[in-house]
């Protein structure tokens, strides 16, 4: 039985020493494993951070992009939008500026259409009379200078009344009053007093020479292309000197002066007193000058003596505003604007002449007594 026991004991004893290593040993391999499983869970724990940020962060990005190509491509179209904003002001102003030129030549084309054909028309008018006069031969020479004296009075009417020209009026009156008084007859003094009283009540219209304007004008509108711009900068203050004992003087000498200069001129250059314009801006002041000019010459022939004085006011104004003042050439052209609005280029009041209703019952009184 002993024996037994001796035998298992021993053949336990190799197992035991076995289990006793195998329990000192797995000490180690814990600590690794444990430092393992942290650094792994760091690691998701990381991975899991990096896809929750990427998660929340990317719809922002993107929106942040599509934001910054909505906003570029705004900027675009506005640049575009602007050039063609500009480029349509341009044009509407250069086909505005064509149709008031055409406007213009065409109503002066028109002008001098009208008194070519009342020219040929009166040549006309005359060459008919002359043919009537030298078919009647048998008419006595009274008659001839009857008949050119009551055409002159009726001719002198319709320049009153058509064309409203005194000067021409006044000279045919004037015609005729010599053709009536080569007759040396009294009972043609009635009709002379007519003929002189018509004469005083067209000499007494205050005189305006339209087409004087108008040459006028023309040469200022041509003017205003050389006229200089006021460009100049602003004149740069006196630096102050630096204060040191040394130039203790000049240093209150300065502040003297500015302190006195600020009292007795209160206002200082303004910003709009200077320009720094491109040259497409002075291009379009010039423009513009040339049409304030331009709408005058339309008053002027329009007899608009409201519209007329307000153009050149406007002209004034911005010839004053935009040009160099100092300037001879601005200065001369300031002057001809102010004597060109004292000008009355309104319709003068005219009323019927007398003259030609006298001489035409003068002669239905003497072929009555012809008869």
């Amino acid at each position: 039985m002993s024996d037994t026991l001796e035998r298992a004991t021993e053949m336990d004893a190799p197992l035991e020493q076995l289990k006793q290593k195998m329990d000192a040993e797995p000490a180690a391999p814990r600590r690794g494993s444990v430092s393992g499983a942290l650094s792994l869970l760091l690691v998701l724990a990381l991975g899991v951070g990096v896809g929750a940020g990427a998660y929340w962060l990317w719809p922002q990005w993107q929106q942040l992009q599509q934001q910054s190509q909505t906003l570029s491509q705004q900027l675009q179209q506005l640049e575009v939008q602007n050039r063609q904003l500009q480029d349509s002001q341009q044009q509407a102003q250069q086909q505005w500026l064509t149709e008031q030129q055409q406007q213009l030549t065409a109503l002066e084309q028109r002008l001098l259409q009208q008194q070519q054909q009342l020219l040929n028309q009166t040549q006309s008018q005359m060459q008919a009379l002359r043919q009537l006069v030298q078919e009647r031969d048998s008419a006595p020479p009274r008659h001839w200078r009857l008949a050119e004296a009551d055409y002159l009075l009726k001719l002198a009417a319709q320049k009153v009344w058509l064309e409203q020209d005194a000067a021409t009026a006044i000279a045919l009156l004037q015609s005729a009053d010599d053709k009536l008084a080569a007759l040396d007859d009294a009972s043609l003094l009635p009709v002379r007093q007519a003929i002189a009283h018509d004469k005083q009540q067209l000499t007494a219209l205050p005189a305006t020479d339209r087409s004087q304007l108008q040459v006028q004008l023309v040469q200022l509108r041509q003017q205003v292309m050389q006229l200089p711009l006021k460009l100049q900068a602003p004149a740069a203050a006196p630096e102050a000197p630096e204060a040191t004992l040394a130039n203790w003087r000049q240093t209150l000498a300065y502040h003297w002066h500015n302190t006195w200069r600020g009292l007795f001129n209160p206002r200082a250059a303004m910003p709009e007193d200077y320009f720094d314009l491109s040259q497409s801006q002075q291009l379009m002041l010039r423009i513009h000058l040339q049409q304030q000019i331009q709408a005058a010459q339309q008053a002027v022939m329009t007899q608009q003596t409201e519209l007329y004085r307000l153009a050149l006011q406007q002209a004034a104004d911005q010839l004053q505003r935009y040009f160099s003042a100092g300037d001879t050439a601005v200065q001369q052209f300031s002057q001809s604007l102010a004597e060109l609005a004292g000008a009355d280029v309104s319709a003068p009041v005219l009323s019927a002449l007398q003259s030609p209703a006298m001489l035409q019952q003068y002669q239905q009184q003497l072929a009555g007594e012809d008869l």
